[in-house]
């Protein structure tokens, strides 16, 4: 059984893009450990289990060794993504590898800090995040740990062409990472009101994207697509969806917000919201691929896809 622990709501950057921003609607909330535990327990005869966890920034959480470590000892798999910056702090990331974390997803918004820090909104978060990154991979690579760390990548207007060289930044100074992942941006109000700095289409993207997965295979780096469909980038990166599919399944799962307080209120979800058109039924992959986000076929429709038959 899945769990997907949004474990808060708040974060110490601005990022332009933010879906998680849901300040407006809550106070800053963590989710209650005491459910945490509850969940855990409810599950408890599982043999599959795996944690997805996230926010907000989940760092941030005032009980998150104690969350982590309840999970870990009931031999639940632990995926979290993470803004990264609290792992330039060697005592917290020592603590926080020590538990047994199985994944860590950061992304990485650029390879200059006028870049990076103009997407998250905050000087000098560049600075942290690569001090962060070569302490992590320092600690990994010295003591050979099973920790995979995933960097991710974000296809907006600003980054398609930057994460071009995003890659060989990483390839160059984090050769062993374990994966790069190629992100699609997803539409929300943030997005709108920084339209001219972030958002794009799949069309418009094309190009760099296919550019973008070519330059992490030539390195030799495995690479993951997300929230972007297969005929955008071609059947040739096929390969990229397929890592994806058999490393991790978020469906089915328990969605849990840090604003809920009782298993009632938890939405139990067996399928992404994700839509497909008359014209992906003829795509030989039709099975496979997500297809697009509602607020994208709101905006765009799905002229941008063209069906591998």
């Amino acid at each position: 059984m899945n769990l997907f622990l949004e474990v808060n709501n708040y974060c110490e950057l601005r990022c332009r893009f933010c879906v998680a921003d849901n300040a407006h609607a809550y106070a800053a909330t963590n989710m209650p450990t005491s459910l945490v535990k509850e969940l855990i327990e409810r599950n408890k005869q599982e043999k599959l289990k795996c944690a997805f966890i996230t926010g907000g920034e989940p760092l941030l959480h005032p009980d998150i060794f104690e969350i982590l470590s309840l999970l870990r000892l009931d031999n639940y798999y632990i995926y979290i993504t993470t803004n990264g910056l609290h792992l330039k702090e060697p005592e917290f990331l020592v603590k926080l590898l020590s538990i047994g974390i199985n994944r860590l997803a950061i992304p990485i918004y650029g390879s200059t800090a006028s870049i990076h820090d103009a997407m998250t909104g905050v000087e000098g978060s560049y600075e942290s995040l690569i001090t962060a990154l070569d302490n992590l991979f320092y600690v990994k690579d010295k003591y050979n740990l099973q920790t995979k760390v995933e960097l991710r990548l974000l296809m907006s207007k600003f980054t398609i062409k930057e994460n071009i060289r995003i890659v060989d930044f990483i390839a160059e100074r984090y050769s062993s990472v374990d994966y790069i992942n190629l992100n699609g941006l997803q539409l929300s109000s943030r997005t709108t009101n920084y339209e001219n700095m972030i958002e794009t289409s799949l069309t418009e993207s094309r190009e760099y994207l296919q550019e973008t997965v070519k330059r992490i295979s030539s390195y030799g780096i495995k690479g993951t697509v997300t929230g972007i469909p297969i005929c955008i980038l071609g059947e040739e990166f096929s390969q990229f969806y397929h890592q994806r599919r058999n490393s991790l399944q978020l469906f089915p799962h328990f969605s849990v917000g840090p604003y809920m307080v009782s298993t009632e209120e938890i939405n139990y979800r067996t399928k992404t919201s994700k839509e497909k058109g008359d014209v992906c039924k003829r795509c030989k992959y039709y099975h496979e691929c997500e297809g697009l986000q509602k607020r994208y076929v709101d905006r765009y429709g799905f002229s941008d896809l063209v069906p591998i038959e």
